[in-house]
């Protein structure tokens, strides 16, 4: 573990000089996260002036839901897109060839090789929504704090098995770009309370595609209107999808014939 971790501090300072060479690009990705932030809010006066609540869900509570969304928003720009969407070109190329010789774990080095710090904003746009958020519902107490804070852990989780997944699929169809994009357009419906779609759609967002566990629940849990068994089965969820993940990583690599060979 302390070798991975010394690793991710690497990374992050190798990322950080890489980053530095296009400093406009902070000032850009600013302003996406301020317009990202608005263009949500605006979303959410429009619904608002039209109902009293989405799903059951209040303002302050959908506001605290859109701060989740921008974190694990944050989480994909900043983590999976520029390492695991790579994937398929390192494939193609033949890079995946070094990264197996490398003495530490391959799928470590394809997930968080680099980190896209110019996408800081987005994030922190998100945290400091949700505060506010939690501090207007009276919810902003440790206890709460901690057990959203385990329930965004587990998010990301969840979020990055399922990416993991969709990528692998590169080492037998090589041409996949389109699959995380396919999921991005479902993770989008997170923005909104599960209990907001009708039933068909309520199920198939908490049992096929598990956005309910992605964004729902922790926000639920920074509302203090968390369900115990959705919180349970959110943990669960995450320990499955990355034990699964990690499994389909294993048997593609071991059916993966080297570009050199």
């Amino acid at each position: 573990m302390t070798r991975y971790l010394r690793l991710l501090r690497i990374f992050l300072v190798n990322s950080l000089q890489l980053e530095m060479e296009y400093r406009a690009n902070f000032a850009m990705d600013a302003l996406n996260a301020l317009l990202a932030f608005g263009s949500g809010l605006l979303v959410l006066y429009a619904i608002f002036e039209h109902a009293e609540s989405i799903g059951g869900w209040s303002f302050p509570q959908a506001l605290a839901l859109l701060g989740v969304f921008m974190i694990l928003e944050g989480f994909i720009e900043l983590v999976l897109y520029p390492n695991l969407n790579s994937l398929p070109e390192y494939i193609r190329k033949g890079d995946m060839d070094f990264m197996l010789l490398k003495p530490v774990s391959a799928q470590f080095l394809v997930s968080f090789r680099y980190i896209r710090l110019w996408k800081l904003p987005e994030l922190a746009t998100g945290v400091a929504l949700l505060g506010y958020a939690m501090a207007a519902l009276n919810t902003l107490t440790p206890a709460t704090v901690a057990l959203t804070v385990v329930l965004l852990v587990s998010a990301a989780t969840i979020v990055y098995a399922i990416w993991c997944m969709l990528t692998t699929t590169a080492f037998w169809l090589v041409k996949v770009e389109n699959l995380p994009e396919f999921f991005y357009s479902i993770f989008s419906a997170g923005r909104f309370p599960v209990s907001a779609f009708p039933t068909w759609a309520r199920f198939a967002l908490t049992f096929i595609v598990p956005i309910a566990f992605v964004t729902t629940v922790p926000a639920s849990a920074a509302a203090g209107r968390l369900d115990g068994a959705m919180a349970a089965g959110s943990l669960l969820v995450a320990a499955l999808a990355l034990l699964l993940s990690h499994g389909l990583w294993r048997l593609a690599v071991a059916s993966y014939t080297s570009a050199s060979s």
